[in-house]
């Protein structure tokens, strides 16, 4: 794995659009580094941004509006610009199988429009439930994890209503865990 993860510069331009939305990118702005606030105005410098000056920005955000509105940007910012770019690749499979682990299973694969150097794992317990794991190269922000909600609520948006019961770092921080269970889906 590399020694650390990078965002996608079409990502990085749908956050900063969200915290735009939001009313207070300049007080974000006053809150970060010369280079996270370059980075704020032109996220389309370089294809791959660099994650640590997004987990900046998401710190100050978080720090600033409070993580449910962080989890709602990211949460925005994932359904407005991949949704449209993910969701028709998966027609098919989901018409089969309308389930969250359906997405999830195909996750790390779903990943690369988004992020490079993070590795996504599921593992399912029975039909209507099972882990996520998120696997770093270094230890993470912990505003990281309130994202990953955000991914969470889409999939479930998506498929069947469903709940994140556990949402822990594990080690030293640099992988996540979710446990999620979900509603059996209405039969046929």
């Amino acid at each position: 794995m590399p020694s650390d993860y990078e965002f996608s510069q079409a990502y990085v331009e749908t956050f900063i659009m969200g915290i735009k939305r939001s009313g207070q990118l300049d007080p974000v702005l006053e809150k970060v580094s010369l280079e996270a606030r370059a980075l704020a105005k032109d996220p389309y410098s370089e294809t791959w941004q660099p994650a640590k000056l997004v987990e900046e920005l998401g710190e100050a955000t978080a720090a600033l509006l409070g993580d449910p509105v962080l989890n709602d940007i990211t949460y925005r910012a994932l359904k407005a610009r991949f949704g449209p770019i993910v969701l028709p690749m998966l027609t098919s499979t989901l018409k089969a199988n309308k389930v969250p682990g359906t997405l999830l299973k195909k996750l790390n694969s779903l990943l690369s429009v988004a992020l490079r150097g993070v590795e996504a794992k599921w593992v399912p317990s029975g039909t209507n439930a099972g882990a996520l794991t998120i696997h770093y190269p270094r230890p993470v922000a912990p505003h990281v994890m309130k994202s990953w909600e955000g991914v969470l609520r889409f999939i479930f948006e998506e498929t069947v209503p469903g709940t994140t019961k556990v949402a822990r770092a594990l080690g030293d921080g640099s992988t996540l865990e979710y446990v999620v269970e979900w509603q059996a889906p209405a039969p046929g």
